[in-house]
């Protein structure tokens, strides 16, 4: 009993004595069912998300001082399309820092997509709707003219959170309004 208490205080204290490392990942707040997995390291902000819904998710990190040497933090993704409707774009919206106007997006299912960078927005459209992956930068490193994005005016200890939303296809907005009014009128005429 004694030794197992001893060897736990000794690995929380190499724990601790550990130097800071990577921007910590603190935990994901989504607003619909959305899977995230984070693979963030020393200067590198990476992360997968699952949408399998329209819908939102909020990443949250500790910046450490290992984040901010060298070149700063950069950026990258894999968003992942599992709804039953296509993608015309995604927002990302940093609470803190800006987003510099650098980096690549890659589709999967074709067709160009278009990046515009607005301090700490930036908003991801494409010419068609997307079903399936979009690649922020290169997670996958796979160097094929993908650039990570990179995120500027961080400080050690810092909480960035990053945002981001699916923008679903103009027909899935009409279809929603559409069912809201008819539920509207079916409630308003059972009233009456």
């Amino acid at each position: 009993m004694t030794t197992t208490k001893t060897l736990l205080a000794l690995a929380a204290v190499a724990a601790f004595a550990l130097p800071a490392h990577a921007a910590r990942f603190i935990g994901a707040a989504t607003e619909g069912p959305i899977v995230a997995e984070d693979y963030s390291d020393d200067a590198l902000i990476s992360f997968d998300l699952d949408f399998l819904s329209q819908t939102s998710a909020t990443l949250s990190y500790r910046v450490t001082d290992a984040d901010l040497g060298g070149m700063g933090i950069t950026f990258n993704a894999v968003l992942r399309n599992l709804a039953d409707v296509g993608f015309t774009g995604y927002n990302l919206v940093l609470n803190t820092g800006s987003f510099d106007p650098v980096g690549t997006v890659t589709r999967q299912f074709g067709g160009d997509a278009t990046v515009s960078f607005n301090g700490a927005m930036a908003a991801v459209r494409f010419d068609t709707p997307e079903y399936l992956d979009v690649e922020i930068g290169d997670p996958l490193m796979s160097g094929f003219n993908q650039v990570d994005w990179a995120i500027s005016g961080l400080n050690a200890g810092d909480r960035l959170s990053i945002t981001v939303s699916a923008v679903p296809e103009p027909e899935t907005y009409a279809m929603m309004v559409a069912g809201l009014l008819m539920m509207g009128w079916m409630t308003r005429r059972s009233r009456g």
